[in-house]
C-alpha cells in the first residue's frame, strides 16, 4: 500500500502529523513557523514545500536514527517505535509529499 496523495497544504500537514513516525515532524513545523515569523514570501503551499525540502536535505542519507524520538501526534499512539526503519519511512514519506506539493505548485503556475 502506498502513501496517500495530499490535495492541499493543510491536508498534507494533517497526513504528515498523523503518519510520520518520528519527531522529524517537528523540524517541518519549526521551519514553517520561522518562515511565517520572518514574513517570507510565498503561499502556504510554498512554505510547506520549502520546509519539507529543508528537513529532507538536513536528514536524508545521514542515518541519525539514534537521535530521534517517536512522533507524539501519530494516529496510533500505541505503535511500536523502531528508530531505524521509522526514520527511513519518514524520509520516504516527506519525499512523497514534497513531490506532490511541487507537482501542485507547477500545475497552479500554468494558470498565472
Amino acid at each position: 500500500m502506498g502513501f496517500a496523495v495530499p490535495v492541499s497544504p493543510g491536508h498534507s500537514l494533517l497526513l504528515l502529523n498523523s503518519y510520520m513516525r518520528t519527531d522529524l515532524l517537528l523540524g517541518i513545523h519549526r521551519h514553517i513557523h520561522r518562515m511565517q515569523n520572518q514574513d517570507a514570501p510565498g503561499s502556504p503551499i510554498h512554505h510547506l514545500a520549502d520546509s519539507i525540502a529543508h528537513v529532507v536535505a538536513a536528514y536524508d542519507g545521514i542515518n541519525l536514527f539514534e537521535c530521534i524520538a517517536r512522533n507524539t501526534l501519530h494516529i496510533d499512539p500505541d505503535f511500536e517505535f523502531r528508530p531505524e526503519p521509522d526514520y527511513a519511512h519518514d524520509i520516504k514519506l516527506m519525499k512523497h509529499h514534497l513531490r506532490c506539493l511541487r507537482r501542485t505548485i507547477r500545475d497552479l503556475a500554468c494558470y498565472d
